[in-house]
């Protein structure tokens, strides 16, 4: 088991940019839920303002690993779900 002094040497950062913090939110919400599998992984969000408009809402995603082959995984599977929670969100705000 990886303890709490565990070393994680392998990092991502992703930015994705919504025009309003309703949608950053429903998108955050959605993706935080998923824990990841094993414990060679952490994943934070937050939420915040890009830095060309006050109204351009940014989801930051952090990730970390212990190995490069666990962060491309992660960051890889994580996309997908985003990109399925896009569509979702895309979908219901046309009706």
């Amino acid at each position: 088991p990886i303890s709490r002094m565990t070393s994680y040497p392998y990092t991502c950062d992703l930015e994705i940019s919504f025009p309003t913090a309703s949608q950053a939110d429903i998108v955050k919400r959605a993706l935080e839920v998923d824990r990841e599998i094993g414990n060679g992984v952490v994943k934070t969000f937050s939420l915040g303002t890009g830095a060309n408009t006050t109204e351009e809402v940014l989801l930051t995603v952090h990730f970390e690993a212990t190995e490069a082959r666990l962060l491309r995984v992660v960051v890889s599977t994580f996309c997908d779900y985003l990109k399925v929670s896009l569509k979702c969100l895309q979908e219901f705000e046309e009706r």
